[in-house]
């Protein structure tokens, strides 16, 4: 096998195409939505940003590439486009009577064409897959190293906004940050890829937790206790794990005797998951009332198709917490698929999320029994990516937008891809070839 792949690979070493010109440019767009959040969301001219931008020139990838036939033997494929259709049969009708809301409300769904994308291109060539793994080791690197700066600078200065967005040109969300520190962790813990000196990335690890995690809110600390749960239990022998566990019960016991009131406002976060909390306690009850209505209405009066996409979640059911009809998700993407495409659709959506995650869950038990470090280090960061996700998912509006929509279903995509790569190529990581190629 490792001759076949070695030949295959070699044999693959044409010029720069513009799928490689594509995977290039996402790849700085992805670490532009992580690193600058909502702000970098409106980087365009609306209603075309640089989201939509990047979909259009991923979708002209698409179309020229002689992959597809690929792409559509994967059974994972044609349950993403039948929810896909589902979708689009619950918005068309709609676009009429709200217009642009439709299609906003609607990225839900045709984010999902980065997925396909994704695995499109990486399939027709696994040359680059080794690429991708290669950006995100060092957009691991980067990450971690800048957000804590980052995250300080867009709470102290005043920076800018874009023209239409109200947001802060630096503005990363706190859950997709603690999303993407999970799957650094598992990343780092996992594989060998990440080559950062141990005692380096700890010490960034705490630094991140210490800037961020403190002031993060309620779905951002629950997303990492649960991906660093998963990260535990798989990698419970590494030492790098318990280095990480150790170091974090000294740095805890020192606080504590020194100022142990710093920690106050975490356990409070924490807490107030689980238990009432006055000082949160609204926000959960309004939460619970709203989503309570919209699965109760939804199985008995729209049962069928949801109520579309394009009508307003908040006012339209007489839920609008802020007002203006400013909010249009209930904080619950669940939830939200099920307001919009009905009982259906959600099932669709559970076979999505819940078949791929079995999947890389099957397959990186198969790594770690045959010894494939390497390609059980990536399905264990695709794993933990996900639990993040779906967990912050169920308490924020992530799916709904770019920072996180587009992120979710790029690690879709290169599941879908890593899965037929490792079936085929599994040896992969062991040949001398150039992964920027």
């Amino acid at each position: 096998m490792l001759n076949k792949t070695s030949i295959f690979l070699k044999s693959d070493t044409e010029k720069t195409t513009i799928a490689d010109k594509f995977l290039n440019w996402y790849s700085w767009v992805l670490l532009g939505y992580a690193l600058c959040g909502r702000g970098f969301s409106y980087f365009g001219i609306g209603p075309i940003y640089i989201g939509e931008i990047t979909l259009v020139f991923g979708l002209f990838t698409l179309s020229i590439n002689k992959s597809i036939p690929k792409l559509l033997k994967l059974p994972h494929v044609w349950l993403l486009i039948t929810f896909m259709v589902w979708c689009c049969l619950n918005t068309i009708p709609y676009f009429p009577i709200y217009g642009i809301d439709s299609i906003r409300d609607a990225a839900l769904w045709y984010y999902i064409s980065f997925a396909l994308i994704l695995a499109t291109l990486l399939l027709g060539k696994p040359q680059r897959f080794l690429f991708i793994v290669a950006q995100y080791e060092r957009f691991s690197r980067i990450f971690i190293i800048l957000i804590p700066f980052l995250w300080l600078i867009a709470r102290t200065l005043p920076l800018p906004t874009l023209p239409g967005s109200g947001a802060k040109i630096i503005s990363p969300k706190t859950a997709d940050t603690m999303t993407h520190l999970s799957g650094i962790t598992a990343f780092f813990v996992g594989s060998s890829l990440l080559d950062f000196q141990p005692l380096l990335f700890t010490l960034m690890f705490f630094v991140n937790l210490g800037v961020v995690a403190i002031n993060s809110n309620r779905s951002g600390t629950l997303a990492f206790l649960n991906a660093f749960f998963v990260v535990g239990l798989a990698k419970y022998k590494s030492n790098k794990i318990w280095r990480i566990v150790t170091i974090t019960i000294l740095i805890v016991l020192l606080v504590i005797i020194i100022k142990p009131e710093i920690f106050q406002p975490l356990i409070d976060k924490v807490l107030s998951i689980f238990i009432d909390n006055n000082e949160r306690q609204g926000s959960k009850e309004y939460r619970i009332e709203w989503w309570t209505y919209l699965i109760k209405s939804t199985i008995s009066d729209y049962f069928w198709t949801g109520r579309g996409f394009g009508f307003n979640l908040g006012a339209g059911t007489g839920f609008d917490p802020v007002g203006n009809g400013v909010v249009r998700s209930p904080h619950n993407g669940h939830i939200t698929v099920l307001s919009r495409t009905g009982v259906p659709g959600f099932v669709l959506w559970l076979v999505i999320q819940l078949s791929w995650a079995g999947s890389i869950l099957a397959k990186y038990l198969q790594c770690r029994k045959k010894g494939q470090r390497k390609w059980a280090g990536i399905f264990l960061t695709l794993l933990t990516y996900w639990v993040a996700s779906m967990t912050v998912t169920s308490f924020e509006v992530i799916i709904e937008g770019p920072t996180g929509g587009i992120w979710l279903w790029t690690m879709y995509g290169i599941g879908l891809a890593a899965m037929q790569i490792h079936k085929r190529y599994p040896q992969i990581f062991d040949a001398e070839i150039d992964s920027g190629q």
